[in-house]
Order: structure tokens, then sequence, then C-alpha cells
């Protein structure tokens, strides 16, 4: 028994000072993401929020069997020097809603953002929760998931803005008609 009382002890120190190393490489880890997303941060914090969108400018795309209607504002439609495709997105619901957003959509991580709400005083409010967040498949991101891989990011990267524009006027899924 007395033998092990000082095995014990000498492992538990061991243990404590790994475990210190660890938790440092974990803090500088934290510090890495932290930077690196202060740096992302500065260039969000400088986005502009577009002109309401006017329906003479929507592109129409397809969602799958969804019953509501989506368009892209072709002239808010930008891509940044980031790797980011910033565009207004309008559905219309089948019950008759409108509702408008300004979003952003980051190609290399296949991450979504919304950045403002739209009102029917057709003025913005910026998002209280804007941030980074990774596309989930299914009803709820469905039309995030369409744009990203039928017209905004080919192969992860983005595609050009006129690239995307012609891509959503060319009509591939038979949609593009005149909104109500």
């Amino acid at each position: 028994m007395m033998r092990i009382l000082p095995l014990l002890a000498a492992s538990l120190v061991l243990y404590g000072c790994g475990g210190g190393r660890l938790a440092g490489s974990e803090r500088e880890a934290e510090w890495d993401r932290t930077a690196v997303d202060a740096k992302k941060s500065e260039v969000e914090r400088s986005v502009r929020l577009p002109a309401y969108p006017q329906d003479s400018d929507l592109l129409e795309f397809s969602v799958g069997s969804a019953p509501h209607r989506y368009f892209v504002d072709g002239k808010t439609l930008a891509v940044g020097a980031d790797g980011v495709v910033r565009y207004t997105l309008v559905v219309r619901t089948a019950g008759g809603a409108r509702n408008v957003s300004y979003e952003g959509i980051r190609c290399k991580t296949y991450e979504k953002r919304i950045y403002a709400l739209g009102y029917p005083q057709h003025k913005w409010m910026e998002a209280k929760r804007s941030v980074w967040e990774p596309i989930q498949q299914g009803r709820a991101n469905e039309h995030q998931d369409v744009l990203y891989k039928d017209f905004f990011c080919p192969d992860r990267i983005a595609a050009s803005r006129d690239a995307i524009v012609s891509a959503l006027r060319a009509d591939i899924y038979g949609t593009n008609r005149p909104p109500d």
C-alpha cells in the first residue's frame, strides 16, 4: 500500500502537467479562432444594406416541391472579395405573405448569414442575431442549399455575379415567370 501512494502522487503530478499543456494549447487555438473571427467581423461590419427590392429586379428560382415562390433580387446580388455571395431574398408564401431578407452565403464553408429583415414599409431592420451558421439540409434552409449548390458556389467557389445572374435568368427549372 505504501508503494502505491508515491506512484499515485507521481501520476497525478504528471497528469496535471500534461493537462496544463493541453489547456494551454486549447487556449491558443481559441485565441487563433477569435483572431480570425475578429478579422472576418471587420469585413462583415462594413456590409451595407442595399436598396429595398423592386419586383422588376426579381429572378425566380425553384426550391423542390415547396409551395412558396423564391426570388433573388438581381440588383443586390454581389460577390465579395471575401468569397461571400450577398443577395436579397424574397419569398412569397402560398398563403400570400411576402418575406424579405438580406443574406450572405459563404461558399468555402457552406454557411449562411442573415444581415437584415425587410418590413412592409420597404425598410430594413438589422437582424438581432447575425452570425455565420452552417446551411442545414432540410426544409428550413432548402432555398439556401439550392442557391449554394445550383447557382452560387460550384465546386465550393463563388461564381461571378454575371454567371449567377445568367444561371438564374436561364430559366433552368422553368420557373422564371413575372412576380404577382
